[in-house]
């Protein structure tokens, strides 16, 4: 920004426009007007015979009088307003007096402008949620501002933009803009679209005039629009910018092919041709100079450990250092515990919290401990972070050196439109073929099926199956104490049924005991786990055919399709069953609705993003949702739009 734009930015009083999100002056003209309403000649209603019924629309009269009423709660006013024939239209507003009032005292026996929704009552027609309009606006469009509720009103919001701030902040928004995105105003013309309104010549200032200042509501919906896609642009180009990465000859590791195909020979498990070509696309990532930032996504149960671990494996059969950092103690044991078992020539070391020493490996699993007990200068060769979503950036950072090469792996599917925003658009693998048969039946079980529920489970145990039985704690103490009593009491009643093979988990234990409780049922010593805690992640119990979720609407989408993956790993036919004990809400029937309709992780992912939104993108470098804000106050980044601008402006 210029010294000249610096210095009026500081005289500029922002007041209660901060309650929206307004930071600074160069900000104010990125606030977006909700609606405008269209007050030229030819669109206002000034004949009142034959007004639309329901129909919203603005009507231009004489008001003839008005007349407030006090002792009704809440106070109303019921002002009448004529045209030229005399045909009349009533308009009430509720609530103080004094909001309404003054305006209607200065147009009193005057031409007046009010806009709301037509409707009748014994053929009177009447205005609905009604507003007067200052009637210097008439023969323009007229942009309707939002306002926050005991702060700043809409019409406040209105006059700050229209009357004072806006001819001296568009100068600087686009300067803003220009620095920002760094696009040379020669080019912008390239970048925005030709739309109705814009100059010969488009830029910025042109833009945010037409958003604020429209010949037709089109005009300003479409610049609105393409102010979005601007925006959205700028997150985008914003976390690209984030993961990128100079280049580094001492994070190339030769991994020849041979290499690869000797250890995927010594496993009883064969691959899959998606899980060869993904642990390819890897290796070749670690034998270049250029550090490798990869995303492995895969569907629950669908081979991600065994892909990394290949990987790590080639690293350290041909020289170089591994560390696998775990979100978890049982997660960090299980993997140590497979990598040993695919190739025990490895000897793979565990570093987790009740480990006293760093085991002499150069294949290292464990979880956040391994920040603590790895010297400070020591960066691996490879950095793989399982379930990436769950540590902050910090975390990550500390165990990477500028030539570490990092593989993000993640049992969340990740569709392409998050990919580009939360992962900034690294290159991504995919695992979704699952390298066994199996189909997971999802219900939605009501209160007067709960016994049904119970025969279900029974049965699947009396098959040789094991069951998985999930009371996740309300948020609120009281309501957590009264879910820890039906998860004890579920205990008692299996244990009375099957007295000896049930166990129950809960998050006060510690992890040595919640190993314990996983071990018992991967060792066949007991059929059914009762837990108040989501077993999610990684925890691979082969027997393992139901699972059941109490009051699965306090869990998230991603949560509830990790549970369902631990169901049937080996193949076959599983079940998850929802239960609900009580109704719930529209919303978070749709959200699990979802879970029932589709089975593959990447529908599910993308569905919920449809139904959710992107979500706060914003980071701290300890949160991990995403990267930046859209610098339009208020604006929820769509995935359409997203797409839009990967498929045009974007260059992969």
């Amino acid at each position: 920004m210029s010294a000249a734009n610096t210095k009026s930015s500081q005289l500029i009083n922002l007041g209660r426009l901060k309650s929206l999100g307004i930071t600074a002056p160069e900000f104010v003209p990125f606030l977006m007007p909700k609606k405008y309403l269209d007050l030229r000649s030819d669109q206002l209603k000034t004949d009142f015979s034959d007004l639309p019924d329901g129909e919203k629309c603005v009507v231009y009269g004489e008001l003839i009088e008005f007349e407030v009423h006090r002792n009704t709660i809440p106070s109303r006013t019921v002002a009448k307003v004529v045209d030229d024939q005399g045909n009349e239209v009533s308009a009430t507003f509720f609530g103080d007096p004094r909001a309404y009032v003054p305006d209607l005292e200065d147009h009193l026996h005057c031409k007046v402008c009010l806009a709301g929704t037509i409707g009748y009552f014994k053929q009177f027609a009447q205005l609905r949620n009604p507003a007067v309009i200052d009637s210097d606006y008439v023969g323009y469009v007229m942009p309707v501002y939002p306002g926050k509720a005991r702060v700043i009103s809409a019409e406040t919001v209105f006059e700050h933009l229209q009357l004072s701030l806006l001819p001296a902040t568009v100068p600087m928004a686009a300067q803003w803009l220009r620095q920002k995105l760094r696009w040379p105003s020669e080019t912008e013309a390239e970048r925005l679209t030709a739309m109705p309104g814009l100059a010969s010549n488009p830029n910025f200032e042109a833009l945010l005039n037409v958003i604020h200042f429209p010949e037709t509501i089109r005009d300003g919906l479409l610049a609105i629009k393409m102010l979005k896609l601007i925006a959205t642009f700028d997150v985008i180009s914003g976390a690209r910018s984030e993961t990128y990465r100079e280049q580094n000859i001492r994070s190339s590791v030769h991994i020849p092919h041979r290499s690869i195909e000797q250890l995927l020979s010594e496993t009883e498990l064969k691959p899959t041709d998606e899980q060869r070509q993904v642990i390819q696309e890897i290796c070749t990532d670690i034998r270049s100079d250029m550090p490798m930032l990869r995303l492995l996504s895969a569907d629950v149960g669908f081979g991600k450990t065994y892909v990394a671990a290949a990987a790590g494996a080639a690293v350290v059969r041909n020289g170089g250092a591994v560390v696998w950092l775990c979100p978890n103690q049982p997660l960090a044991v299980q993997t140590r515990d497979n990598i040993a078992g695919w190739w025990p020539d490895l000897k793979p070391g565990l570093v987790v919290g009740d480990s006293n020493e760093t085991p002499d490996s150069k294949f290292l699993i464990g979880t956040t401990a391994l920040h603590h007990r790895l010297p400070k200068e020591f960066h691996p060769d490879l950095l793989i972070i399982d379930e990436s979503q769950k540590f902050g950036q910090l975390q990550k950072d500390e165990l990477a050196g500028p030539a570490t090469n990092i593989l993000n792996a993640t049992a969340t599917c990740i569709p392409r439109t998050s990919a580009l925003l939360e992962w900034g658009g690294m290159a991504v693998s995919r695992l979704t073929k699952a390298h066994v048969e199996k189909e997971i039946k999802t219900r939605l079980v009501a209160p007067k099926y709960r016994q049904a529920l119970f025969e279900s489970i029974k049965r699947n145990i009396l098959a040789g199956h094991q069951a998985l039985i999930i009371y996740p704690l309300a948020e609120s103490k009281e309501d957590a104490a009264i879910d820890r009593k039906s998860a004890e009491g579920a205990f008692e009643l299996w244990d009375r049924h099957f007295p000896g093979r049930v166990r129950y988990m809960h998050g006060k234990l510690k992890d040595e005991e919640k190993l314990a409780a996983i071990a018992v049922m991967r060792n066949d010593e007991a059929d059914i786990l009762i837990s108040t805690i989501a077993v999610e992640t990684g925890i691979d119990l082969p027997r393992l055919r139901h699972v059941a979720v109490v009051h699965p609407e306090r869990l998230g989408l991603n949560t509830l399709h990790q549970i369902r993956g631990r169901v049937a790993r080996r193949g076959g036919i599983g079940r998850c069953d929802l239960f609900l004990p009580k109704e719930v809400g529209e919303v978070s029937m749709k959200r699990l609705e979802i879970l029932v309709k589709f089975s593959d992780g990447f529908d599910v992912a993308s569905e919920n993003m449809k139904l959710q939104g992107f979500g706060d993108l914003g980071t701290d470098g300890a949160a991990q949702s995403g990267r930046s804000l859209s610098f339009i106050p208020g604006h929820k980044l769509d995935h359409k739009e997203v797409e839009w601008v990967a498929e045009r402006w974007i260059n992969e």
